[in-house]
């Protein structure tokens, strides 16, 4: 723990001390303040294995599927930075997705 003397303007003392003595008065039987730390309802996801139909071409945004998740929302649209892709067949695709920020980027795909 640090030693170091530190020094407060005149009204910022005042101004802590108004704050300290109302809080001393306040009623004994409530609870203080609690400093916990934030619950998301689900952790936050920035990578995803997801399937997609058809042809995915470059510089193009498509609307793709969580595998193996069947509840819903299960989709989420992505961009495709990288490469041109074609499925020969009407099989869905399997490809991995990275969010940066709040969109979301193919960053890889099986090649069929």
């Amino acid at each position: 723990m640090s030693t170091a003397r530190v020094d407060f303007t005149r009204g910022a003392a005042e101004r802590i001390a108004r704050t300290v003595r109302l809080v001393e008065q306040g009623e004994r039987d409530q609870s203080g303040p609690r400093f916990g730390r934030v619950v998301e309802d689900s952790p936050r996801k920035v990578f995803r294995v997801c399937t997609y139909t058809g042809s995915w071409t470059i510089d193009t945004v498509q609307t793709i599927t969580f595998r193996n998740v069947t509840t819903t929302p299960n989709t989420l649209k992505a961009y495709n930075l990288f490469a041109d892709l074609a499925l020969p067949n009407p099989s869905p695709g399997v490809c991995a997705v990275g969010k940066d920020g709040t969109a979301w980027y193919l960053i890889a795909a099986r090649c069929p």
